[in-house]
Order: structure tokens, then C-alpha cells, then sequence
């Protein structure tokens, strides 16, 4: 988020606000971030950092050239050019994740879309107009492969070896990874699913993985980093490329040279193995504590991590409940850079102060089973700020392989739930099947009007009359969401208008109270007053014509208007409850 920051202390608030509003543009400072540093093969200069590079926060490589993301979102290129690979395009605007090809480049932009460059005599940059938004990104030898924000994997480029013909089981993924005509996804239960060129038995996932944090390749070999820090490696191996030291430690993250392996350990120590006929795996003696990894030919790339408060300790220690923007940087930094508000100045970014645990029921729907479908409608969804889980509870006849419920979350989540349990629910062993959506993809879930709508459809197996006592089924979501930064339309963030002493926040949880009416017996007092009346008016006309204000919008139709007057003035007076 970019905007000018609000002076310190509540006093000043509103005049602050003011003399911002009327300030014209605002000049950001680059965020404190990573320096650079890279070692091995240079015949290109591609392990020559410029010296005006500046902070970055994501690093990648192709076969010889380098590509860093500065922490301002700017993409910087440099070594090996013959096919432009490394002239970022002039309109590329700001990113949130790059990729190297061998001979091309890609970067994902902070509005979702990809744009590649460099080498396309494949077509590998040649970015499919009905792609849409995406989550991440990987580059191939001559291929280019994106998560769609539903999830779901799309390829293109050279495609002999079926490398960018993601299987059509494969479900909904959070990460991608290439190698020279293979790729890789990690689905969002953590499984592996590899597929492409495999004759080094590089798609040929270990019975043994286990569920995955991350993955990555090199040019005929696969990585992964499971869940307890540790790695494994298949594939070819003549190098040592595979050959995982056996004292390196929990690592939190991986990548891939061509022949080589690349390790970021869990204290910010950086190893690597394979092969190292330049240097590759020497790692600078002098190197710090690194946060981010990458691997080219026969070159590697670290970030060295900041210090940005200058307080003696390693950012990434300081991040947990402090990087409100995950961007690895400190919300104390980022506000000092004016790239994020802190206006009570207490070390947290304004947005997070605002996130709400949430835990929301369907409440029991019956009956469940052929023609009895059942639809649950959130009316004024939450959106998630972090990763949602989703439980499905269900009474029923579900015992057979062919007798499942289908649950759809928006377009972009389709699962079998309930699939061979038992049937009326044993206590023993109950029917319940649980499942993770990513954040974007909930959000991406809920509708124009704000409501979001679960719908479980039995298969014709599944006989809603099967159980004594009736049928049923349940759903619940629980997850972090976020109220609007400005829940009541006056321009100026709740936080600050809260601690300023503006608005009453009663309960003490960060959200205005006239912003929970939505939670109260009486949903038109909007300030909590004990009845609807001219100051409660007063509020509504103040919000006439925003948007996105659930707390006014007494319909739920996403604008305050007449038809929100009309419910107000119908509970004029005292409250019944």
C-alpha cells in the first residue's frame, strides 16, 4: 500500500489529514531491503550487481542473466542480452514476483497480470490473452508456466515433452517450478504433482515426500522443502546435484542451478551442492544472513538481509506480527519510507490492527442428497487475509465410493467432500472432510453484492432419505479477515480515528462501533445509543453513495442509498432489544 503517512500522536491527526489530502503527489522512499550478492560463472556480467541497484526483496536467473525486484517494485535485469532478455520493458509498472527462463524473462505485476520478454521463438512469451490473474510464476528452458488466482496451472511455450499441459487431476495449487522441459506444482494439501520430460526420473515424485512448503528445479532435477525443514532431491544426480548434505539443518527455502542445489537454511546461512566447475557453491565467505535464493546456469544469487531499524537484529526475527504487507520488511520501516500508515506510530501496520478472527457457521441444512441440494449464502463476506479453512460436516448416506457431495466456492473451487465415510454418521468415525483455500481465491469467491455462496450438490447415489431422524449437512469457515480501512466513508483510517477519540469503540477490538451494526439486535442504531434516531440519520447520510461499507449498507447491496433510508426510518425510535 503507498500513501502519505499521518503525523504521530492523536492530536494532530485530523489536521494532518487534512494538510495531506491537499499536498499533491508524495515523493516515497525506497524501503530499507536485501542487498544482492552473487558468485560463480560471469562471462555475461551476470554476477555483477549494478551498484545503483538498491534494496531488493526477490531475486531470479536464466541461463546467464540475473533478475532482481527491488523492494520500490521495480524489476532490474542484467548480464547475457542477445535476445533482449535482460531490457526490462519500459511500461512494465511495479511487480510482486519475477522468473528466469533460459533465455527469457517474466515478471508478475501487483495487478495480477504476467508479462515475459527475451527469447520467444516458442512462443514462451507469448502470454495467453484469456490467462487472466495469477498468483505465480515459472520459467522454463523455452516454456513459461502461471497459477491462475483459482489455483489452477496454465503453460506455454515449447511443449514437446508436455511440459505445459498441467494434468487435468492436478486440483487447485499454490507454487510452481520448472526445470528444462519438466514442471512441478505444489497442490494446496502440500502434495507434489510433477509432469514433462522424465528421463532422468526428474517427474518421478518420491513415494516417501510427504506434504511440501516449497519447490524448485534445476535443468534435469527436482527439489522440494517439506514442512519440517528438510529437503529432498530426485533426478539426475551425475553432478551431486542430488546429494543433500546430511548436517545441513532446517531450511526455509530452495532453488535450483542448472547442475547445481541451492539451500537458504533457517538462521540465514546459505549452502550449496553439485556441480561447481565456477564456483557455483562457493559461498562468499563474507556472505551474511540471507532471506532469498536463486540459481542460473553456473551462478547463484543471495539477499543478504537488512538490519532496516538498525537495532542490531535480523529483520526476518522481527517479522512475525510486524510485516503487515509481507513484503519482509518491518511495518516500522515501511512507515519511516512512507509506504505504509502507522498512525499511532506503535510498530503495526494501520491494516493489520484491523483483522478480525473469524468463525462462521451454516448452521445445520437438510435434507442432503439427489435433488436436495443445499446452497449457504454469507450475505456481507469478510474478505480473508490469510489462508481459510473450510469444514464440511455431513449426516448422511455417504459409505459409498460413488456417493459424495460436490462443494463449490465461486468458479474457482470445485471438491468431492463426504466421499466413502459412513453412512448416518457413526460416532466412531465422523463424516467430515476439510479442506484450505487460498486467500485470493475466497475472495475472488464473493459476489458483486458482497455475499458469498457455498453450494453442496449430492451425487445420485446419495439418498436424502437414508438416515433415521433425517439428513443434513454443515459448513463453517475459519480464517483472519479485514474490515475496510474506512469503514464509515469520513476519510480518515479507524485506527487513528478510534485512538483520535472520533468514534466510540466500546469493546476495544479495532472496529468502530457503528461499523458492527450488522452484529447487534438492533442494526439501524448505529451508535449504540439504544434507539434509531436523527444521529443515527446523520450517519447514514454522511456514507449516502459509498461503497463497501457493510456496518450502513442496512440491505447488503454494496451502496448506501434510499433503500437503506427506508430500513432506518421503519425502526425509528426505541430498540426492541
Amino acid at each position: 500500500m503507498r500513501s502519505s503517512k499521518y503525523a504521530g500522536g492523536s492530536s494532530g491527526l485530523l489536521l494532518a489529514f487534512i494538510a495531506a489530502a491537499g499536498a499533491g503527489a508524495v515523493e516515497h522512499r525506497a524501503v530499507a531491503g536485501g542487498v544482492v550478492r552473487c558468485w560463480g560463472n560471469n562471462d555475461s556480467f551476470q554476477s555483477n550487481t549494478p551498484a545503483d541497484l538498491g534494496p531488493c526483496s526477490s531475486v531470479a536467473a536464466g541461463n546467464s542473466h540475473t533478475i532482481a525486484l527491488r523492494t520500490d517494485g521495480i524489476v532490474r535485469c542484467w548480464g547475457n542480452n542477445v535476445f533482449r532478455q535482460s531490457n526490462t520493458p519500459n511500461d512494465l509498472g511495479l511487480c510482486t514476483s519475477v522468473a528466469g527462463g533460459h533465455e527469457h524473462s517474466i515478471a508478475l505485476r501487483s495487478d495480477g497480470s504476467v508479462r515475459c520478454w527475451g527469447r520467444n521463438d516458442s512462443g514462451q512469451c507469448d502470454t495467453p490473452s484469456d490467462l487472466g490473474n495469477c498468483s505465480s510464476i515459472a520459467a522454463g528452458f523455452f516454456h513459461s508456466i502461471a497459477i491462475r488466482i483459482d489455483g489452477s496451472v496454465r503453460g506455454w511455450g515449447f511443449n514437446n515433452y508436455g511440459q505445459c499441459d498441467a494434468p487435468n487431476d492436478l486440483g487447485t495449487c499454490s507454487s510452481v517450478a520448472t526445470g528444462i522441459y519438466h514442471s512441478i506444482a505444489i497442490r494446496i494439501d502440500g502434495n507434489v504433482r510433477c509432469w514433462g520430460r522424465n528421463d532422468q526420473d526428474q517427474c518421478n515424485t518420491p513415494s516417501n515426500l510427504g506434504s511440501c512448503a516449497s519447490i524448485a528445479a534445476g535443468y534435469l532435477h527436482s527439489i522440494a522443502l517439506r514442512n519440517d525443514g528438510s529437503i529432498q532431491c530426485w533426478g539426475r544426480n551425475l553432478e551431486g546435484q542430488c546429494n543433500t548434505p546430511s548436517d545441513l539443518g532446517p531450511c526455509s527455502s530452495i532453488a535450483g542451478g542448472h547442475y547445481h542445489t541451492i539451500a537458504l537454511r533457517s538462521d540465514g546461512g546459505v549452502r550449496c551442492w553439485g556441480f561447481n566447475n565456477y564456483g557455483q557453491c562457493n559461498t562468499p565467505s563474507d556472505l551474511g544472513p540471507c532471506s532469498r535464493i536463486a540459481g542460473g546456469y553456473a551462478h547463484t544469487i543471495a539477499i543478504q538481509e537488512s538490519d532496516c531499524n538498525n537495532n542490531g537484529v535480523r529483520d526476518s526475527l522481527e517479522l512475525t506480527g510486524h510485516d503487515c504487507n509481507n513484503n519482509r520488511n518491518l511495518d516500522s520501516c515501511d512507515a519511516a519510507a512512507d509506504l505504509l500508515e502507522d498512525c499511532n506510530n506503535n510498530g503495526l501496520g494501520d491494516t493489520c490492527e484491523k483483522q478480525l478472527t473469524l468463525a462462521v457457521h451454516s448452521g445445520r441444512l437438510s435434507p442432503i442428497g439427489f435433488n436436495a441440494n443445499q446452497t449457504w449464502t454469507i450475505p456481507s463476506a469478510v474478505r480473508a487475509e490469510s489462508p481459510i479453512t473450510l469444514v464440511i460436516h455431513g449426516h448422511g448416506d455417504f459409505s459409498g465410493l460413488q456417493e459424495y457431495v460436490r462443494v463449490k466456492v465461486g468458479p474457482g473451487f470445485d471438491e468431492y467432500a463426504l466421499q466413502n465415510t459412513t453412512d448416518c454418521e457413526n460416532p466412531g468415525t465422523p463424516s467430515i472432510s476439510t479442506f484450505t483455500l487460498p486467500p485470493q481465491q475466497f475472495n475472488a469467491a464473493i459476489g458483486a453484492d458482497g455475499a458469498l455462496r457455498v453450494v453442496m450438490e449430492p451425487s445420485i447415489a446419495v439418498d436424502p432419505t437414508g438416515c433415521n431422524g433425517g439428513t443434513w449437512i454443515e459448513a463453517s469457515f475459519d480464517y483472519i479477515g479485514a474490515r475496510p480501512a474506512d469503514c464509515n466513508a469520513n476519510g480518515l483510517l479507524d485506527s487513528c480515528e478510534i485512538a483520535a477519540g472520533y468514534s466510540p469503540d466500546s469493546n476495544q477490538n479495532g472496529v468502530i462501533d457503528t461499523c458492527e451494526s450488522l452484529l447487534l439486535n438492533c442494526p439501524t442504531d448505529f451508535n449504540q445509543s439504544g434507539s434509531t434516531d436523527g444521529a443515527d440519520l446523520g450517519i447514514l447520510l454522511a456514507a449516502w453513495g459509498a461503497t463497501g461499507q457493510p456496518g450502513v449498507d442496512l440491505n447488503h447491496d454494496g451502496i448506501i442509498n434510499g433503500a437503506d433510508l427506508g430500513q432506518l426510518l421503519a425502526n425509528w425510535g426505541v430498540c426492541a432489544n
